[in-house]
């Protein structure tokens, strides 16, 4: 899995590309967690292997709440065949704004950036 950080004027892009692979997605998350920025987009549109199982994604839940930052919101794109509200609607439970779209385009919007 390759991960590329990018700070643009108003938020944080962050792209994952290849297979998904639950360690090193777990230390991209910790990579994003210690950036101190009020917007970030997570652009996992082109990540293969994106139908993971409900344990992982609680997995990512788990991590994701303990490492990524309350005040920040972050909008992730996804493959649109593997989009699950499971995780998005566990961490809005606790305290982490972040949705889920299947486009760069609505991400941004929804974050208020100008395209």
């Amino acid at each position: 899995m390759y991960t590329k950080f990018t700070k643009e004027s108003d938020f944080l892009y962050v792209v994952v590309n290849g297979s998904f692979a639950l360690d090193a997605f777990l230390e991209t998350l910790i990579k994003i967690g210690s950036e101190v920025e009020d917007k970030v987009i997570i652009d996992g549109s082109y990540l293969e292997n994106t139908d993971i199982s409900y344990e992982i994604r609680y997995e990512l839940v788990i991590a994701a709440q303990k490492f990524l930052n309350a005040g920040t919101k972050y909008a992730v794109i996804w493959p649109p065949k593997d989009v699950n509200n499971f995780i998005m609607i566990n961490l809005n439970r606790f305290g982490i704004t972040i949705e889920v779209f299947p486009n760069l385009v609505k991400a941004k919007k929804w974050l208020k950036i100008p395209s």
